[in-house]
């Protein structure tokens, strides 16, 4: 099963977050609800293109699967985004400041300075989440794929 494709059957963990894959899962997660909605009119239709399209797996939904999937879809869209900004929110730690986020560096973990706190977010908060999110993404949308069943056509 080659999972993370980057030009070779079985790319590195730490290309991971740097090849097409989690970008794409995350497309598909993001998307995944708008899609189940109108499941029970298309009978699944725009799952299965979506599915096909962003992660090259064939699903047979029914109107009841497509439904039964929403849940999930919508707790991806939370699970997707928080860590997503965790990553980018530790890596980029002075943009905080541009959106209102900042405050005392120097109490924060591993000030007193400013290039201390930096430093300690991006190796404890965002580098940790930029290799765990392809692992997280890929873990819901194989649930995901699993609820609307699987198609080997």
């Amino acid at each position: 099963m080659t999972v993370l494709t980057s030009g070779s059957p079985t790319a590195a963990w730490w290309r991971a977050p740097f090849t097409a894959e989690p970008w794409r899962r995350t497309a598909y997660v993001l998307l995944a609800p708008a899609v189940a909605l109108p499941a029970v009119a298309d009978g699944g239709r725009l799952q299965r293109r979506l599915a096909g399209a962003l992660l090259g797996r064939g699903v047979r939904v029914t109107r009841l699967r497509g439904i039964a999937a929403l849940p999930l879809a919508l707790a991806g869209i939370v699970i997707t985004g928080y860590g997503w900004s965790l990553v980018v929110l530790n890596l980029a730690y002075p943009v905080r400041w541009l959106i209102g986020m900042g405050g005392s560096y120097e109490h924060a973990w591993g000030g007193p300075t400013f290039a201390g706190v930096w430093a300690f977010h991006a190796v404890f908060g965002g580098l940790p989440f930029l290799y765990l999110m392809p692992w997280i993404l890929r873990g819901l949308t194989a649930l995901h794929v699993r609820i609307l069943g699987r198609w080997n056509g």
